[in-house]
């Protein structure tokens, strides 16, 4: 798992713009002249009040931060309990519940989600504009961004899949929120699916911070003599990944141990690096004018800074592992 920045140009554009298209739909809806037939709810005195309740305080709804989301949950749990439950297919959703749903997702996400020529914004712009290429929830999987290119009707645009943190389908007044909406790849938004974990580390957090990756060697001989000199690529079968400070939710919902223990060839590749990598070479890279980032880049094909770790698939985990190796204290600095 990755920490995702907050980039608050998007973020003032996002609240900005979906504020607009939602203060529309609920003047629309508390109108007199409100058609109710069509759309299959009605806009009796309770759904009227919190429509003028959530119209007052729509900037939280698009934009509030994690904890007020999960403060926003609690209130609506005790206020409207119909608004934070999931409805089978076949089962009735209560009146206030279609409103919601109406106003959030259908004319709230479904209107970011629609790309036409004339929207500067939609889920497209916002997907570019968070310049991701690997998932933040398992940071294996790449995820690709491509756009339509002009007078060629063969390519089609792609984007990352949008995560609903918290389901729009449980908690629908939250179906547009900025730190709800998480570019993820196609595994682990079906792992995750509509479940409603309210434990689960949202990539915003600053928690996800303290997550480590760290390793151990399980077999017998290591157990007798604890040394990594004799490491060898055959032993893969014999590492251990761990990750420490993730929450249980995450781990379980992703299964991330099991995913990164398929992986455990690059921790034998960054082992043996720390073995016998010649130290000529990497300082031979630095008299020649290379920055310490370029030099890990050039040595371990990954990125050395936290913001940047996004562009590459286990860049945390190589990191970490580095790290602990002690490899990336070997690495002089430009021209020393």
């Amino acid at each position: 798992m990755i920490y995702l920045e907050k980039n608050h140009e998007l973020f003032k554009k996002h609240k900005k713009i979906l504020i607009k298209q939602l203060q529309k739909v609920i003047k629309e809806l508390l109108s007199p002249n409100h058609n109710e037939k069509n759309k299959g709810f009605y806009i009796r005195e309770k759904e009227r009040k919190l429509l003028i309740y959530i119209k007052s305080r729509l900037d939280i709804f698009i934009g509030t931060s994690i904890p007020m989301q999960k403060r926003l949950i609690k209130i609506f749990k005790r206020e409207y309990p119909e608004l934070t439950k999931s409805y089978a297919k076949k089962e009735l959703q209560p009146n206030i519940y279609k409103v919601i749903s109406y106003l959030f997702v259908d004319k709230g996400y479904n209107f970011f989600t629609k790309v036409t020529k004339t929207k500067s914004y939609h889920a497209y712009t916002f997907v570019k504009a968070l310049n991701l290429k690997s998932c933040p929830y398992c940071n294996i999987s790449y995820i690709a961004f491509l756009e339509k290119e002009e007078n060629n009707d063969k390519t089609k645009q792609r984007r990352a899949e949008l995560d609903h943190f918290f389901p729009k389908s449980v908690y629908p007044f939250l179906a547009v929120n900025f730190y709800n909406l998480i570019p993820s790849c196609s595994t682990c938004n079906k792992l995750k699916s509509d479940d409603d974990l309210l434990e689960l580390l949202n990539p915003y957090d600053s928690k996800v911070k303290d997550i480590k990756f760290n390793f151990w060697l399980n077999n017998v001989d290591f157990l007798d003599n604890p040394k990594l000199d004799n490491t060898t690529f055959s032993d893969e079968e014999n590492i251990k990944i761990e990750i420490k400070n993730l929450p249980q939710e995450n781990l379980d919902t992703f299964q991330l141990e099991r995913i990164y223990q398929a992986h455990t060839d690059v921790v034998v590749e960054l082992i043996l690096k720390q073995m016998h990598y010649p130290e000529s070479y990497v300082q031979e890279l630095a008299n020649l004018g290379f920055s310490k980032e370029e030099i890990y880049r050039f040595v371990f094909a990954n990125y050395l800074k936290e913001k940047e770790w996004s562009k590459r698939p286990m860049a945390k985990l190589i990191y970490d592992i580095s790290e602990e190796l002690g490899l990336i204290d070997n690495i002089p600095e430009k021209g020393k």
